[in-house]
């Protein structure tokens, strides 16, 4: 039992030396840790159509659907609500061209809707040029 918590004991504190068997071992645990940890444990990414993104103060999160196409969610701060499509996609394309200082061409728009049912922003699919851009 003294072994094992002796062994325990350098593993945690890292007393081995490089090039030794059990310094491998514990470095090869530890890429094993970063490669094979599912990626939905740590949640960290930005979420096409949450709620709570925009939280934090910003306006702009630059994101990927599920085929991996770039999308911007956008705030309602940003871009008002406006219920015509053609009008809206219109402003969203000028304010965010003016807000990133490049051109860009908007594939398709849907709203970001808050629990109450309100529109809090906007989930903007770039088209093939804007793609290329970022």
């Amino acid at each position: 039992m003294w072994q094992f918590l002796k062994t325990l004991d350098s593993i945690f504190f890292r007393t081995y030396q490089r090039g030794t068997p059990e310094y491998d071992v514990v470095c090869a645990l530890i890429l094993l840790f970063i490669f094979l940890t599912p990626r939905y444990l740590f949640q960290d990414w930005p979420v096409i159509n949450n709620p709570h993104q925009f939280k934090f103060g910003e306006q702009i999160v630059d994101t990927f659907d599920e085929k991996g196409n770039p999308v911007l969610n956008i705030s309602t701060q940003l871009v008002p609500a406006i219920q015509d499509a053609i009008a809206l996609k219109s402003v969203a394309k000028t304010q965010l061209e003016k807000t990133l200082n490049k051109p860009i061409s908007i594939a398709d728009i849907k709203p970001i809707l808050g629990e109450n049912g309100e529109t809090i922003g906007y989930s903007i699919w770039l088209g093939p040029k804007a793609a290329d851009t970022f």
